[in-house]
């Protein structure tokens, strides 16, 4: 009786640990496994490294949206019933909301790798629906709005115009003059007509430029940025719902993404009532074989 190799390795590649068989392929399998999920891991925080960034991104728009002379200029000239307040408020709290939104996301969804946790990675990927629907809100929201938005302004604009032309100026007067000086615009024009105005309506610094077309490419310039966050917030949200989900059913309770596949030879061994500190190693072993 002697012990060799085939106490722990059957021929046929199947492997013998603590009495439990294991073949190759399926070593390899759990392998192959094993690599997909520490691949899902990476992408996941690149992805949450790049919602950081869209987060500053629509912290930084908001901010200029909420406090930037371009638009809050055209708050104090409007009246205090004009739609203008409504749409201005309501984008500003929508852009504080997904900034928010978008580091809350990121948070969970960093800690849950870390720590490998089942239950966090589920609320991240709450988390991720959960964007998902306010970005798609956002988006139908900004395509339906858009005009209704430039209007408002150019209502406002046009208003403080005909005031000063119809030579009440009072504090429209002033309001014109900073609305030239923030655009470095002087009036408007007719078709290829300018309209006559009162040099005082112009800083002296001001270009020779509509007021129209610059506060249309102001707008436009702003929509644009603001749909280029919206859908590339909307395109990584889609992607870490997709890894998250598939991370979460590669984790089940209680175990370790390092550790699946692999088994552990603590409690294999069972030792029989009559074994003592004086039993001989080879009787322990599972296997034994005779030559």
């Amino acid at each position: 009786m002697s012990l060799t190799c085939s106490s722990l390795v059957l021929e046929g590649n199947v492997h013998h640990i603590a009495g439990v068989p294991r073949e190759c392929g399926t070593e390899d399998t759990g392998m192959a496994y094993k690599s997909w999920v520490r691949v899902a891991r990476c992408q996941l925080l690149v992805s949450c490294l790049f919602i950081l960034v869209l987060a500053v991104g629509c912290c930084i728009l908001t901010v200029i949206t909420g406090l930037g002379s371009h638009f809050t200029i055209f708050l104090r000239a409007s009246s205090t019933s004009s739609i203008l307040r409504d749409l201005h408020y309501t984008m500003v709290l929508y852009g504080s909301f997904i900034s928010g939104l978008l580091v809350l996301t990121l948070l969970l969804s960093t800690i849950s790798v870390l720590r490998e946790s089942q239950h966090l990675m589920a609320t991240a990927f709450v988390g991720f629906g959960f964007l998902f629907c306010i970005l798609m809100a956002g988006l139908t929201w900004t395509q339906e709005c858009q005009t209704q938005v430039e209007a408002s302004i150019l209502d406002v604009y046009d208003d403080l115009y005909e005031q000063v032309l119809r030579g009440h100026p009072g504090e429209a007067q002033g309001h014109l003059m900073q609305v030239h000086d923030i655009f470095q615009c002087c009036g408007k024009t007719w078709g290829q007509q300018r309209i006559s105005t009162p040099n005082i309506t112009c800083n002296s610094t001001a270009d020779d430029k509509d007021c129209v077309s610059v506060i249309s490419d102001v707008l436009y310039l702003q929509w644009f940025w603001t749909r280029t966050l919206l859908l590339s917030s909307l395109g990584l949200t889609v992607y870490g719902m997709a890894l998250s989900s598939f991370l979460y059913f590669s984790l089940p309770k209680g175990n370790n993404w390092e550790r699946r596949g692999e088994y552990s030879i603590n409690g294999g061994l069972i030792s029989p009532p009559d074994v003592t500190a004086d039993t001989p190693l080879i009787q322990l072993m599972p296997y034994r074989s005779a030559q």
